[in-house]
């Protein structure tokens, strides 16, 4: 449920600012949005009355919308799985049909970054029991600077409710893999009779 009811003061930090307002119960869960990036997620403080800093630049213009969610009225979410990519840094993502959604959202989320959503469809009946789509763009794969092989990336398949309420699920870990191309090896007669000579790139 949106949350216009809000109120904006400087933060305790500097570029920060602070948003303070009332969540309907005191068990609700509450998302924060910044020009439609999540900033903060599932925040409950255990009071109705909350107040949280979120990072702004100063002089800069934003939005911010917040989300309040009754636990006890969030859809199922759909429980999602990873099939054999199609290639290393495409995976393909497969996951089961909710009863009553309308709509399903899948949320990315690079190692260290923020996380957007990248798909956002209408639910089909005839889509059946499983639902599968690929990836819409190459994954960054690249080993990172602390030693990791291939890129960490972080998903999360929700399923939306006819009165536009998202399901909340727990984030899924899949790494791309950029495997460079093989080298070019050539092979020659050598210089003395029954030797070879391998030639590696070039």
């Amino acid at each position: 449920m949106l949350n216009e009811s809000f109120r904006l003061a400087a933060g305790a930090t500097h570029g920060t600012v602070g948003v303070t307002w009332i969540a309907p119960g005191d068990n609700w869960i509450s998302w924060l949005f910044v020009n439609g990036r999540l900033a903060v997620e599932a925040f409950a403080s255990g009071a109705a009355e909350r107040n949280i800093d979120v990072p702004l630049a100063a002089g800069s213009l934003a939005v911010i919308e917040v989300h309040d969610f009754d636990l006890d009225d969030l859809p199922e979410a759909p429980a999602a799985v990873t099939i054999p990519p199609t290639t290393y840094t495409r995976p393909m993502i497969h996951f089961a049909a909710v009863p009553g959604a309308v709509r399903y959202r899948l949320y990315h989320r690079p190692e260290g970054g923020i996380e957007t959503r990248v798909w956002d469809a209408a639910a089909n009946p005839e889509d059946g029991e499983w639902i599968s789509l690929e990836y819409p763009v190459d994954l960054d794969g690249r080993s990172t600077a602390h030693g990791h092989i291939g890129g960490w990336h972080f998903f999360r398949v929700e399923a939306v409710s006819a009165y536009g309420v998202e399901s909340l699920a727990q984030a899924w870990a899949w790494r791309a893999l950029d495997i460079p191309a093989a080298p070019r090896v050539s092979v020659a007669p050598g210089a003395e009779p029954g030797t070879w000579t391998f030639t590696v790139g070039g």
